[in-house]
């Protein structure tokens, strides 16, 4: 780390010198100056530092001249003896406003934020956001224990277009049409699919957006649906549905 100190009494150098040798010995002082023109002329010519102490009374006027006749995009931290001109110097690059005479603590304080704000964050870590957004989601459910015939084997969800109610029991069609029976009720296994992928079209069937072939109006402001595979179901959107059954087939 550099630093230029812009300061017009001797003794207020020998002692800022001195602290920043105390609280950061890597510190490296590039520049020293008393005026406002030195300094501008080592801003045009020079390297620009790590970070500019700077007095705001000099010889030749107030510091804040300085930058406005050239541009400086390192931060400043100001070391006065009068207290009016806080504003003014947030108004420009500085990150800290110390009060002569300067103290250690004050000093590595300052130093300490210049540090942090200097020091880049580290870059995201996108599998562990990843993951917490993922443990955010619903858990839906991924298999059926279904019965075919007399066993009972476990079901992909995936592989299922329609689960629907009959006669107390509930059934799911798989895409190749084949049919089996769930161990659960229909308010149940609605609650444990995603609505993205999934929607009960009336009290007794839940449909997979991948099952619609075609749409048609239908008596009373339902809709009849042609599904793949059929089912052995009418296929009816109720009418208390229809609106959200368009909303989510459209998505």
């Amino acid at each position: 780390m550099t630093a230029w100190i812009i300061e017009d009494e001797p003794p207020a150098l020998r002692r800022l010198t001195k602290l920043l040798a105390e609280v950061r010995p890597d510190l490296h002082i590039a520049f020293t100056t008393d005026s406002i023109a030195s300094c501008v002329s080592a801003l045009q010519e020079r390297p620009h530092p790590s970070v500019i102490f700077s007095d705001i009374h000099l010889a030749d006027g107030l510091s804040f001249s300085i930058w406005e006749r050239a541009a400086c995009d390192c931060p400043i931290i100001f070391t006065t003896a009068y207290d009016q001109y806080g504003i003014r110097a947030f108004r420009v690059n500085s990150i800290d406003y110390l009060l002569k005479p300067v103290e250690a603590p004050d000093l590595a304080r300052a130093l300490d934020k210049l540090e942090r704000i200097a020091t880049p964050p580290p870059p995201p870590d996108w599998a562990s956001i990843a993951n917490l957004i993922q443990r955010g989601q619903p858990a839906y459910r991924e298999r059926f224990l279904a019965q075919r015939g007399s066993e009972w084997v476990p079901v992909r969800v995936s592989e299922l277009r329609q689960i629907y109610a009959d006669e107390g029991l509930t059934f799911a069609l798989s895409h190749t049409g084949q049919r089996v029976l769930l161990d659960s009720p229909l308010d149940q296994i609605e609650e444990e699919l995603a609505p993205k992928d999934w929607f009960r079209i009336n009290r007794g069937q839940i449909i997979h957006i991948d099952a619609v072939r075609k749409v048609q109006p239908y008596f009373n402001h339902r809709l009849v649906l042609e599904l793949q595979p059929t089912g052995g179901t009418e296929n009816l959107v109720s009418r208390q549905r229809v609106k959200r059954f368009k909303d989510w087939l459209g998505k």
